[in-house]
This record gives C-alpha cells, structure tokens and sequence, in this order.
C-alpha cells in the first residue's frame, strides 16, 4: 500500500490526468509530476463539484462531466474527517460524503488500484 492510499494529503501538488469510469465508479487519476507516479481515487458515494455542480449519485451521466471538469488541475488542498474527503483544486471543490447511499457498494471513497 503506498502512503497517499492513507494520507491523501500527500498527493498536493498531483495533477488530475484522467476522469471517468471504472466498473460501476467514477474515478479520478492523480500524477505526481516530479516522478509521473499514478494512483486513482474511486468514488462510490454521493459528492459535489463546486461551485457549478450540486450533489450527483455515483451513476449519474452528469458525474462524469463534473469530474471531466478537474482534468489538468493541480491538487492544492485535502481535508479527510468524518469518513468524507474534500480535494481543493484552486477555486473547484470535490467533496465526497463520507457514508454511502443507496448505490454504494464499497467504501464511500478509496485511493489505490483495486477496491476495499
């Protein structure tokens, strides 16, 4: 397991290369641009784009539009309480509740390859 998996804090400073869909979640693909390093984080919960996208489920087609709209952002802030995560990207906020809703399957959020 590598450290970012436990302390996403780690990852300020990553950039968001890739966003979609793996299975049944929504994801996003962090770069470290000094090594090129890659991990995702999964999301399997509801969250928010902020400011222009309210709450989405998991399965909704406009997750995806909202996750698209980080691509090539630098990761500039992480709060992890409560089981919830919320990941700055300048003026856009992911916030990804921490407890699960009717569609989850997996933990509400995860960092790394395969799911817990």
């Amino acid at each position: 397991m590598e450290p970012e998996e436990l302390l996403p804090d780690r990852l300020i400073g990553w950039l968001v290369v890739e966003s979609g869909r793996r299975q049944a979640w929504p994801f996003l693909t962090f770069a470290d641009p000094n090594s090129a390093r890659e991990v995702r984080l999964y999301i399997d919960t509801t969250f928010s784009v902020a400011p222009q996208w309210p709450q989405l489920d998991q399965e909704n087609e406009a997750a995806f539009l909202a996750l698209a709209s980080l691509d090539s952002l630098p990761l500039t802030g992480v709060n992890s309480s409560d089981g919830a995560l919320t990941i700055e990207f300048g003026t856009q906020v992911l916030r990804i509740q921490g407890v699960s809703n009717h569609l989850t399957s997996h933990s509400p959020w995860w960092i790394g390859s395969q799911a817990t």
